[in-house]
């Protein structure tokens, strides 16, 4: 069972967010080390550990946990395509090669509603919101839009409104 004391972190771990990954410190018993143990629980209001998780993480701080946890997932994966696609000398081959495929596939992923497309939904909108003129972006409104779209576009379109207002006010 989890603590106040040996409560570390928390967040989802599936899309439908139905699972809760609840980490807890666990002493190591060599001087100043510390390992972590995995708990997981379901999201359900009415599960005691559960209401025991919301005395130490909020329903906010969880997702918030769960879009940082994901965004540096995103950014190590990013990082081993690109040393992997470099020692293949693959990324050059890719620029060379850029041709109407890439804007049919771009289309498609923008305007469809496949589910293969809805799948990278999550990753679509973390790359929005790793873009400085979001970071940088004070109305909270929109990127809360952009956190809660459900379709490609609908991200894209949020994201466009932020970048039409962020370069008026350059201007």
């Amino acid at each position: 069972m989890f603590t106040k004391d040996n409560f570390y972190t928390a967040y989802f771990i599936d899309n439908n967010r139905e699972n809760i990954e609840v980490l807890i410190k666990k002493e190591d018993f060599k001087p100043g080390n510390l390992s972590v143990m995995s708990i997981v629980i379901p999201f359900n209001e009415e599960n005691d550990q559960y209401k025991k998780l919301l005395e130490m993480c909020s329903l906010d701080q969880l997702h918030e946990n769960t879009w940082e946890k994901k965004k540096i997932e995103r950014e190590d994966y990013v990082m081993q395509v690109k040393k992997i696609a470099e020692e293949e000398g693959l990324i050059k081959q890719i620029v060379e090669n850029v041709d109407d495929d890439f804007f049919k596939l771009m289309f498609d992923f923008l305007l469809s509603d496949k589910q293969e497309h809805i799948d990278r939904l999550f990753n679509f909108k973390i790359y929005l919101f790793e873009q400085d003129i979001v970071q940088n972006y004070k109305n909270e409104e929109l990127k809360t839009k952009i956190r809660k779209s459900t379709t490609p576009i609908e991200a894209l379109k949020y994201f466009l409104q932020i970048w039409e207002e962020s370069n008026q006010s350059t201007s």
